[in-house]
């Protein structure tokens, strides 16, 4: 019994012995703490044209990087296609063109032509991504993401929420060495200090889906956090002012109704027509604060909801898709769950705005009960207006 116990206690001692080492192995091998790799960006000196083709002789200005290395399937490898990135700016925005070499030419570059952002959460749409996270104020708390594949298409969010849609440029090119990519962000699509001399945070996403690899430039391992606080440095850009973001989308739309009526109906007639005219608007008021505002907006040409049968006692529930309320919508969330028997349910909001200007909910039962009804489809909104603030956590 004492030589049983005796060997127990061993065995114990020798597992928190190894245990320690491997602790303090970890402990010294942070990513974090390794150097992290910076990127210089140069003076834009000639026309760039956004056609995803690296041809202009202005790219010649810029150091190229491509120091990346795997996170996925050998993590910590050399990678198996050579990435070459190229980083500009001017006064009114940065510029980058990268180069994805392939060793099969255009013949390994895999591709898919979905809508916008349909490739930021994968799922089974998969394609050849080069993608660019900037944390623009250095903070190591934000996350700026812009990312292209091979057919163009775009995806882009803001601290994980993808109803951030900044206007910007992006183009891609496959040819016999790979394939190319070009962007063009404006300064008045994001956030930065007002400081002269600017020094981003910057990571950089290379999916190469036949070989179900994804490389990254400043490194860290899968069993750390990562993010923000992990990335490299690009520095070099200079930036006398800083733009202000100011955007204005109107709208002119007709409808004509071609129906013939019950000959007393007061409301309807055989022929009618009907137009409106309105606008959205957003300005950043500051570094931090932006205003968006819209007028009579017009919501018949977002996306329609996915059919759904509830029968529960329940309300069903849809995702915001209005281009005002999805503006910033972040700032009004606690966040999501998981729930395995649930439907028809969203993340955690402060405000289910799909109850704004839906359409009136007392029209059924009068209509049941009136011989004729004028009802509207949906409560008009005469305007609206939000200001947000974007807290910095230093």
């Amino acid at each position: 019994m004492l030589l049983t116990r005796a060997i127990k206690l061993s065995v114990l001692a020798l597992c928190c012995a190894a245990f320690s080492n491997f602790a303090s192995a970890q402990a010294t091998t942070k990513s974090q703490s390794d150097p992290r790799p910076v990127a210089h960006a140069a003076k834009r000196v000639g026309d760039i044209s956004i056609d995803g083709k690296i041809d202009e002789a202005a790219w010649a200005a810029a150091t190229p990087i491509g120091e990346l290395t795997q996170s996925v399937p050998n993590e910590g490898k050399p990678p198996s296609e050579k990435t070459e990135i190229r980083i500009l700016y001017d006064d009114a925005a940065i510029y980058i063109g990268a180069r994805m070499f392939d060793s099969m030419g255009a013949k390994g570059v895999k591709a898919v032509l979905t809508r916008r952002d349909a490739l930021l959460n994968g799922g089974n749409l998969t394609s050849d991504e080069i993608a660019f996270v900037f944390d623009t104020f250095r903070d190591k708390n934000s996350r700026n993401w812009f990312q292209l594949n091979p057919l163009g298409v775009k995806g882009d969010h803001k601290d994980g929420d993808t109803s951030y849609d900044p206007v910007w440029e992006g183009a891609s090119h496959i040819d016999s060495l790979g394939w190319t990519a070009e962007f063009r962000i404006p300064f008045s699509q994001v956030r930065f200090s007002r400081a002269t001399e600017q020094v981003w945070g910057m990571q950089v996403w290379r999916t190469t889906d036949r070989l179900n690899e994804q490389d990254m430039w400043a490194f860290w391992r899968s069993n750390e956090y990562g993010g923000p606080a992990y990335f490299g440095t690009l520095d070099g850009i200079t930036v006398a002012s800083q733009p202000r973001q100011i955007e204005i989308v109107p709208y002119v739309t007709s409808r004509a109704t071609m129906e013939r009526v019950a000959a007393n109906d007061p409301y309807h007639s055989d022929r009618q027509g009907l137009a409106r005219a309105g606008g959205d608007a957003k300005l950043n008021i500051t570094s931090n604060l932006t205003l968006d505002a819209t007028v009579n907006p017009d919501f018949g040409q977002v996306e329609v909801d996915p059919a759904s049968v509830n029968l529960s006692v329940f309300e069903t529930t849809f995702s915001e898709k209005r281009p005002f309320f999805v503006s910033n919508s972040q700032y009004f969330s606690n966040g999501g769950f998981s729930c395995y028997f649930c439907d028809n349910v969203s993340s955690l909001n402060l405000v289910y705005t799909r109850r704004i200007g839906r359409s009136p909910q007392l029209a059924g039962l009068v209509g049941s009960r009136s011989q004729f009804m004028d009802a509207t489809d949906a409560t008009s909104i005469l305007g609206a207006a939000k200001i947000t603030a974007a807290q910095r956590v230093e």
